[in-house]
């Protein structure tokens, strides 16, 4: 029910279509939604935890939401340079709240990185 704009933000980022675009499709899907075998370098995002931001006297007007984005590459400088295009591209409208650690994904053995957001939208 929460409708997070990161897609909208990493398709209006020039740098991040640079990097994850081809054949006008944005390598950038929901968990469980990318292809079975995607192009790399991809992302894909999923959320971890929501809830809306109550009050006492009305309907919540927005809802908080922390989204784990996980970045994928056959590189681990390209990794680098994705997970840095996509947090430049949203960082204007959420938090940080987690960087991980660079590692080798324990399926593909393709580098990978993840962090965190914490993301304030208005309903």
């Amino acid at each position: 029910m929460i409708d997070i704009p990161i897609f909208k933000l990493a398709r209006a980022d020039p740098a991040v279509r640079a990097l994850l675009e081809s054949n006008n499709i944005l390598r950038v899907w929901r968990f469980g939604y990318a292809p079975e075998q995607p192009e790399a370098p991809y992302v894909t995002w999923q959320l971890i935890s929501g809830q809306p931001n109550n009050n006492i006297d009305s309907r919540p007007v927005s809802d908080n939401a922390i989204i784990q984005i996980d970045v994928y590459a056959t590189d681990a400088d390209i990794v680098g340079q994705v997970a840095e295009a996509i947090r430049s591209a949203i960082e204007l409208d959420s938090y940080i709240v987690r960087y991980g650690e660079a590692d080798n994904d324990p399926v593909t053995n393709m580098p990978h990185y993840s962090f965190d957001v914490s993301w304030i939208v208005n309903r």
